[in-house]
């Protein structure tokens, strides 16, 4: 029987799928299936995933997809998997051989958590903190809680709005409940989206401190190109009107739309942020679908409430690149391609 689903999504990755895969195959607790969902790659993908799923002791799926990003592909994963939980973990982040055990102890002994993570930390970095779950401005902005923070201070678990799918264990039936991530979510806030949903029906997430997970960053980082630009200004919003409760939103739409245009006006590239304010004015109505589908689940948004940053930006910005860098990341290179760029993202 299978107990647990481990969903991968995954793009150009088969340098990173291995030491994601040898993590897997090291845990402690065996029962689980993996599921990679393949977003069209075109590398050693295939042939990879193909030879370890004829050595591997759990069974291991290659689910190849049309280029659809990680929402698409984790829901397409969902159609698929068979376990009462759903690990989401992406394809260039290795789970301690403790973390599949830890977060399924997590939720068996907390009945009413709707899902759990752990600290993810610098692969390139191990000292320091990618993230501890997410935060989640009033305005709709999300970045990862206590990015850059020594590990040393990551001691006590923590209630969360979200938690980043880089690891995240969750409730099969109450991912499903939620309707999974949004499909036109290429990319871009599109685990921030679904956690907000989880949250408000479930009640708030957890991550603890034990379960830790390595991500490999790498050494340099670029910019963000266009496509994925207008995919993340385009979903922030879409996610504020879809999920906020209404006297929230009263306030907080107006604030949003103004630094949306403030934003499209200052900052570049202006193309792709004028066209996400376009379309979410042309997609308006599936918005306000999706917010009805959220309403009769609605039991937590008090609870919630105070998890909310209580800042409307993060304190480091994004200046125009992909992420955050780190310590030891080299921006030397502003043009450099972003890797997480496919040819559905435009």
């Amino acid at each position: 029987m299978i107990r647990l689903s481990v969903i991968i999504p995954t793009y150009n990755r088969a340098g990173d799928l291995p030491r994601v895969l040898d993590a897997l195959a090291a845990q402690s607790m065996p029962d689980f299936e993996v599921i990679v969902v393949d977003n069209g790659s075109t590398d050693d993908t295939a042939a990879l995933l193909s030879e370890r799923a004829s050595r591997m002791a759990q069974p291991l799926i290659h689910l190849p997809i049309p280029p659809s990003g990680p929402a698409g592909a984790r829901n397409a994963g969902m159609g698929i998997a068979r376990g009462a939980y759903l690990a989401f973990v992406d394809s260039d982040v290795a789970l301690a051989p403790d973390w599949l055990a830890l977060t399924l102890a997590e939720l068996d002994l907390y009945p009413g958590l709707p899902a759990v993570g752990g600290v993810v930390i610098y692969q390139n970095d191990t000292g320091h903190v990618n993230a501890y779950g997410g935060q989640l401005s009033p305005i709709g902005l999300a970045w990862d809680a206590c990015e850059g923070q020594p590990i040393a201070r990551i001691t006590r678990p923590a209630p969360r709005l979200w938690i980043n799918c880089s690891a995240l264990l969750v409730r099969a039936d109450a991912a499903r409940a939620v309707g999974g991530f949004a499909p036109d979510f290429f990319y871009g806030f599109e685990d921030s989206d679904f956690g907000w949903r989880l949250s408000v029906a479930f009640g708030p997430q957890r991550v603890i401190p034990a379960a830790r997970s390595f991500h490999n960053v790498g050494d340099t980082i670029g910019r963000a190109a266009g496509p994925l630009v207008y995919h993340g200004c385009k979903n922030r919003l879409a996610s504020l009107i879809a999920n906020a409760r209404a006297r929230h939103l009263v306030w907080a739409l107006p604030v949003a739309l103004a630094y949306g245009v403030a934003d499209a006006a200052v900052h570049a590239p202006r193309g792709p942020r004028w066209r996400a304010l376009a379309w979410n004015l042309g997609h308006l109505p599936a918005t306000l679908a999706r917010r009805r589908l959220l309403a009769p689940l609605r039991r937590h948004d008090r609870a919630v409430a105070w998890l909310f940053a209580d800042r409307w930006f993060p304190a480091i910005r994004l200046r125009g690149m992909r992420r955050r860098p780190n310590r030891v990341q080299d921006v030397s290179d502003p043009g450099a391609r972003d890797d997480r760029m496919t040819e559905g993202a435009s």
